[in-house]
């Protein structure tokens, strides 16, 4: 029992903290990869995928189990339904569980504390764009249409002021993925597709439907 112990203590670790799988309008997330997923309506969800050896000690109901536990005392800690596990599984070497969050702060802080080092951020935000226009332009930073990957141009910026914005500030690059299309980017953001960005090191701007 002490080994199994420890081997689910190990996974976590080595950072197996996870998020959500399901529709939730334009895109569905994707747990083949670890990613912070946002939407529309700022909802927060983080997945994190990782390989084990296969071992009879490894056992997904304890994994749960584990998880659910460590769920329960952030949430003593920091309100009732901060965090909450959704779901986990584990099969053929690849593991991968399910976190939803109810609030930014409460994502940063949980995956920083139990070390899920695919999803950790220094802060992050959704908002409008409207709302970080302003300080992303005192800034200079410069938008790039997820489109094309050319220089959004200030006039379609302003037209999209209503959009939603994230912002993300991290010390390695970390996936984020958006329920709606995405419109614009910071440069120092890297477009997978048209709903997934890998960030920089640093503060990222993240624009979607």
């Amino acid at each position: 029992m002490k080994k199994r112990k420890a081997a689910l203590a190990a996974l976590i670790v080595a950072g197996m903290l996870t998020g959500c799988l399901g529709r939730t309008g334009d895109s569905v997330l994707n747990a083949e990869s670890s990613r912070i997923y946002v939407t529309g309506t700022g909802g927060l969800q983080t997945a994190t995928v990782e390989t084990y050896e296969q071992q009879d000690y490894y056992n997904a109901d304890e994994l749960k189990a584990y998880l659910d536990e460590t769920a329960l005392s952030y949430n003593q800690a920091n309100g009732e339904g901060a965090v909450k596990l959704e779901s986990c599984s584990m099969e053929k070497g690849v593991a991968r569980m399910i976190f939803q969050y109810s609030s930014s702060k409460d994502l940063v802080n949980f995956v920083s504390q139990y070390e899920d080092k695919d999803n950790q951020v220094d802060s992050f935000s959704v908002t409008t764009f409207s709302e970080v226009s302003g300080k992303a332009e005192s800034e200079g930073v410069e938008f790039l249409k997820a489109s094309d990957g050319k220089k959004a141009e200030k006039k379609a910026l302003t037209s999209k002021s209503g959009s939603h914005a994230v912002v993300i500030e991290a010390k390695s690059p970390v996936t984020i993925q958006t329920e709606g299309k995405l419109l614009f980017v910071s440069k120092n953001v890297v477009i997978k597709d048209q709903h997934t960005v890998q960030t920089s090191e640093g503060k990222n701007y993240i624009i979607f439907k």
